[in-house]
């Protein structure tokens, strides 16, 4: 095997790149600038190849090159740069996924594995929703709210056309709320789940207005790449499409509960709510995750205690390496 990691050195890619690493494998990283910050430790270990999502041409001279067998497609245009520009958060996030099924469909790639959000179920409600989290299903209904969200799903739609009708293996995944070390090494302050741990770490105050009271599924940046590799090597993927996630209800409040116990004093003040993202609607929810778990083999390996004790020491390790 073979892979190609689009996006393979943003924070979700890194963690994948270094997951097949570890698994043996030596795969082709492909990311439109080189910054081999998250990845310092595995680049010996890759392939880099400069390139964007949206030169087709480009995209299918990595492959050939590479004698690539599988794709794994995480290169996206994400956050407030993807909310002010919607016209080229469609370009990218569409039509990237457009390109890479049709290089797949070109050189009978085995399988693309395209990584999803959770906003494409948009606002969580009812019995989903709080006080009773019932876990969402891969079949809820949804209303993505964010021009992101909506060329998320876009792009999940495309690819089941693509399964279904060009003879392309496509699996897609769609993750909980992610974290891990990264965010704010590479985007600034973008998560409160980067802000609650780094700050403290950093002898900070992670003093946040609102939303102790919401429970979210947090799932780890390696349980994460673990999904997208159990994907990628799995023999079939039937129900093509997979939540990826803890499967359990959390609060900011316990991650500040391990927090305190790991760094002594830290300074931690969360105020009351079931919305720390400040949206304007209910975004929290927890997962099914028991397709994932019967058709992949997949089981997040990291609570929060173990997730965040992992978090501190890869950000010790960062420090002592000037990231």
């Amino acid at each position: 095997m073979k892979v190609l990691i689009t996006g393979g050195m943003g924070v979700i890619g890194a963690e994948t790149s270094r997951k097949f690493v570890n698994e043996g494998h030596r795969p082709v990283v492909m990311a439109r600038h080189r910054d081999d910050r998250l990845i310092d430790d595995i680049v010996d270990n890759i392939d880099f190849e400069a390139g964007d999502i949206l030169d087709w041409p480009r995209l299918l001279e990595i492959i050939k090159k590479h004698k690539v067998t599988h794709i794994v497609h995480a290169a996206a245009f994400v956050g407030a740069v993807s909310a002010s520009n919607p016209a080229l958060s469609i370009q990218v996030n569409v039509m990237g996924m457009v390109n890479v099924l049709e290089a797949a469909r070109a050189f009978d790639i085995r399988r693309v594995v395209y990584t999803s959000a959770k906003g494409i179920y948009g606002p969580v409600l009812g019995e989903y929703g709080p006080p009773h989290y019932k876990p969402i299903p891969e079949d809820a209904p949804k209303n993505p709210q964010r021009i992101y969200d909506s060329a998320k799903l876009m792009g999940e739609q495309t690819g089941i056309y693509y399964a279904n009708n060009m003879g392309v293996d496509v699996a897609i995944i769609r993750f909980a709320t992610t974290y891990g070390p990264g965010k704010t090494a590479r985007h600034g302050k973008m998560g409160v789940t980067s802000q609650i741990v780094e700050n403290p770490f950093h002898g900070l105050p992670f003093h946040h207005p609102a939303g102790g009271d919401a429970k979210d599924d947090f799932i780890y940046n390696k349980d994460s790449a673990a999904g997208i590799y159990l994907a990628t090597v799995a023999d079939k993927v039937p129900s093509r499409v997979y939540n990826i996630g803890s499967g359990v209800a959390h609060s900011l409040n316990d991650f500040a509960d391990v927090l305190r116990k790991k760094i002594p004093g830290a300074d931690i003040k969360i105020g009351p709510g079931t919305n720390f993202l400040g949206m304007p609607y209910p975004p929290h929810g927890v997962y099914d995750v028991s397709r994932a778990r019967t058709e992949l083999g997949f089981t997040a390996q990291y609570d929060i205690e173990r997730a965040i004790g992992d978090y501190l020491d890869s950000l010790k390790r960062m420090q002592a390496r000037g990231i």
